[in-house]
């Protein structure tokens, strides 16, 4: 089985909202420049022996807490790691606005709030925004699924509160303060 084979049935196994999250998680724990600095540095060792490369790459990974895909997917340690990160981030919310409806329909929102951990304290903070700033709508969402779990636009003048868990059922709000 070549590698993006088995990735893809890890995909399956895992289910794809939580495989996706690797990514979402990888970019926290270790930032891209991380990876870029890792990457030049190892890039310098072109012309050492391979054990000598080897034990190199190991302390380059170790100084620049490099962690892999495959790391998360087959090492016990690490996927325990992205597990508990993956339990809380998905009871946390972020808040996205957008300042005209070209963003909104270009898909180019602002993330204007993230790692709130209470539903009711992320919609709340987001009315707030909304009341305060100039942006044609804005939604709280899950973190991980990016599921909007309150919209607000002043378009449309539409106030919606989505159940979690329930995608299909929206119950529009008559006043946006309560």
């Amino acid at each position: 089985m070549s590698i993006m084979q088995d990735f893809e049935e890890s995909r399956k196994m895992i289910g794809a909202e939580k495989y996706d999250a690797i990514e979402k998680y990888l970019n926290e724990v270790c930032p891209k420049s991380n990876y870029d600095k890792y990457n030049k540095e190892l890039n310098s060792l072109i012309n050492i022996p391979s054990d000598e490369w080897l034990k190199k790459k190991e302390e380059l990974e170790e100084k620049y807490g490099i962690i892999f895909l495959d790391d998360i997917l087959y090492k016990t340690e690490e996927w325990d790691k992205f597990e508990t990160w993956y339990n809380e981030k998905s009871k946390t919310y972020i808040i996205e606005l957008w300042e005209n409806n070209a963003d909104r329909n270009d898909g180019f929102g602002q993330i204007e709030a993230d790692d709130i951990k209470d539903l009711g304290q992320a919609i709340k903070k987001a009315k707030e925004i909304f009341e305060t700033t100039e942006c044609v709508s804005i939604e709280v969402q899950n973190y991980i699924s990016r599921e909007a779990l309150y919209f607000r636009d002043k378009v449309n003048e539409k106030y919606f509160f989505v159940k979690e868990n329930v995608k299909t059922e929206e119950e529009e709000l008559n006043e946006p303060g309560e």
